[in-house]
């Protein structure tokens, strides 16, 4: 038993041996090795300009015609033909809609034959006028003479008193008459003012192209019902030109201005324009408006297709670099000024503004014209105060 701990103990120590020796030899070999190289970065460098800088937002516009129409009735009906299709030009003029007119007509007809009616019996009680101023002379006449006779007692109070009854009924009959004849003209002035409002609500039975355009949707087909208001075309004019529909939040709304510069942004394709109008935001959701007028749809897009524009809020004067050297740890912003003997100076700045490619900012050692790192972040982040760089174009 004693044998076999002392060969046990006896195999440990030879195996100790052989790993100590072996630890030294891997340090002889590691300490006759040549050091390795240091990190060497590798950096593209720009020199700090001065200029102005124009911070600017991004927002979809939609793409509308300055003039759009909505063709809609002023009347309640049926469609009964609509005479042009979506993408159809037409001329100021035509006839765009006909709304069934029938009941409007029969009131009409039932109106002009009450007017042609009472113009009979205002003819008819005139006929009469002479009769009865004759009548009332007569009696009239009568009676003067009968008031003398009277007073001269030739006939009794009877004969007088009749006399002057059959004068007023005379009378009466005539004026009355008379009274007829300015209420049926009365009459006749009021179912022609009712025929007339007819008429009008008759000529809204055709609608007209209010201006020579193009087609642009239908909303409606014939037998429809319609009622006022209600659109049944729309109509564009693509020669009055369009115009960019920008809605954006009230914080940069109040920073737009009339000639405020914008760029259009299309597939890669760009266009300069300005801001013609702004206008506060009264909708529920407190967006504001800013249209941006263009002699033509921008870069022959179809109306109502939305394109990407970049307007300019603010501009600011001062060193500019390329976002390129910019570089972020935690609040602070950095960038990297490499001298003349190649050696990097990380330093803070305080940044004014940026946009897709330039920020503008200031540092007291930083002058125009010294050189900063540009590069991917990942790269610049392991750069160092002090270290050598490798500057290429």
């Amino acid at each position: 038993m004693k044998k076999k701990r002392l060969l046990i103990v006896l195999v440990v120590f030879v195996l100790v041996v052989l790993l100590v020796g072996l630890v030294r030899k891997r340090r002889k070999e590691l300490a006759g090795m040549p050091p390795p190289a240091s990190f060497s970065a590798v950096v593209k460098v720009v020199p700090v300009q001065r200029g102005t800088l124009n911070v600017t937002v991004k927002y979809l516009g939609e793409i509308v015609p300055v003039t759009e129409y909505s063709v809609a009735s002023k009347v309640t009906g049926f469609i009964e033909n609509i005479f042009t299709d979506e993408g159809h030009r037409v001329e100021k003029g035509d006839i765009l809609v006909k709304i069934d007119d029938r009941e409007i007509r029969d009131k009409i007809s039932s109106l002009e034959a009450r007017i042609e009616a009472t113009k009979s019996n205002i003819a008819a009680l005139k006929s009469k006028i002479p009769g009865l101023k004759s009548a009332v002379n007569t009696a009239k006449g009568i009676f003067g003479r009968n008031k003398v006779l009277y007073k001269n007692k030739a006939i009794g109070r009877e004969e007088l008193d009749i006399s002057k009854k059959n004068y007023e009924l005379a009378l009466s009959e005539l004026t009355a008459t008379i009274n007829s004849i300015s209420s049926l003209k009365s009459t006749v002035t009021s179912i022609e003012a009712e025929k007339s409002s007819l008429e009008v609500l008759l000529s809204y039975t055709r609608i007209e192209a209010p201006f020579s355009g193009i087609v642009s949707q239908r909303m409606l087909s014939s037998g429809d019902l319609v009622v006022p208001g209600k659109p049944i075309l729309k109509i564009i004019a693509p020669q009055d030109g369009a115009k960019v529909v920008v809605r954006m939040s009230p914080e940069d709304q109040v920073k737009m201005k009339i000639g405020t510069p914008v760029k259009l942004k299309f597939n890669g394709k760009v266009k300069y324009s300005f801001v013609s109008s702004v206008y506060p935001g009264t909708s529920s959701n407190n967006l504001g408006l800013v249209n941006i007028l263009c002699k033509n749809s921008p870069f022959d897009l179809p109306f109502h297709t939305r394109l990407e524009v970049e307007l300019v809020t603010e501009s600011m004067s001062g060193m500019l670099a390329p976002v390129s050297c910019l570089l972020r740890r935690g609040d602070k912003n950095l960038v990297i000024r490499v001298d003349t003997k190649n050696e990097a100076e990380v330093l803070a700045v305080d940044l004014y503004g940026m946009n897709e490619t330039l920020f503008c900012f200031s540092n007291p050692k930083i002058k125009i014209g010294d050189r900063l790192a540009s590069g991917r972040e990942s790269r610049l982040m392991r750069i160092f105060t002090g270290q050598k760089v490798e500057v290429v174009k």
